[in-house]
């Protein structure tokens, strides 16, 4: 159960990105519907190809994943990457006036070790995937029609099925990302971001930005050595930050 549970986190941790907030979904009078439509519309057509493309090539292809580190870091970037947004993440993690406070210098070197984090967990949750599929089975969308969430049927052929929630919002007039996921009702920053804050008032940015990557290379060196891949992305060795 607690591989199984590491599994839905952290992959659905790169599907979805993280960003903590409340939703406040509307229920007056108020809400343009025309918009509220059009909009969960435009939800469905960008995250169902998602989910049908991470199911598809976790069950076919989890062997060569797993052999070939670089081909699958190539599958997260290309394909998980576009729809996460990972500075809002790094926000919510740190705080948002803290985040806004930042140098350009720091703030693009913690968004990176965030980055580098969350595809650590992607590469994690790879090792206990077993053959579970991902489908939408409801968008929800509040009062705006800027922010929301996606619920996600995780069907799993060794224990009962379940629901994850994906918090979206609306980066772009045509565009959603997500940027949080909720699994009985935690979140995932809700859980780091008390470490995270502590480490920056404790011992500053920089120290968070280090311990950071130094579990990222660690990760990766091991990862790559053991499958004899090198050269490319995430198998270049680097020092921590």
């Amino acid at each position: 159960m607690n591989h199984y549970r590491n599994f839905t986190r952290r992959s659905i941790i790169l599907i979805a990105g993280l960003f903590y907030f409340s939703v406040g979904l509307a229920t007056e009078s108020t809400i343009d519907e025309e918009l509220t439509a059009d909009q969960t519309k435009l939800v469905q057509q960008q995250f169902e190809p998602l989910f049908e493309q991470v199911t598809s090539k976790l069950s076919t292809d989890k062997q060569r994943y797993l052999d070939d580190p670089i081909a699958y870091h190539e599958f997260v970037v290309q394909t998980l990457q576009p729809r996460w947004d990972v500075s809002s993440t790094t926000s919510a993690l740190i705080g948002r006036e803290r985040f806004g406070l930042l140098g350009q210098s720091d703030r693009q070197e913690v968004v990176q070790a965030v980055t580098d984090t969350l595809i650590r967990y992607a590469f994690e949750g790879l090792e206990h995937y077993s053959g579970q599929q991902f489908r939408i089975v409801d968008v929800v969308l509040n009062q705006q029609a800027n922010l929301g969430w996606v619920q996600v049927l995780m069907v799993s052929p060794v224990i009962p099925d379940i629901i994850l929630d994906v918090l979206i919002k609306q980066t772009e007039p045509n565009e959603w990302k997500a940027v949080d996921v909720r699994f009985q009702g935690i979140t995932y920053v809700s859980v780091k971001k008390h470490q995270f804050r502590e480490t920056i008032e404790e011992q500053g940015i920089k120290t968070l930005i280090a311990d950071l990557q130094t579990k990222n290379n660690q990760y990766f060196a091991e990862l790559c050595a053991k499958a004899k891949r090198s050269g490319s992305a995430p198998c270049i060795r680097k020092s921590a930050q």
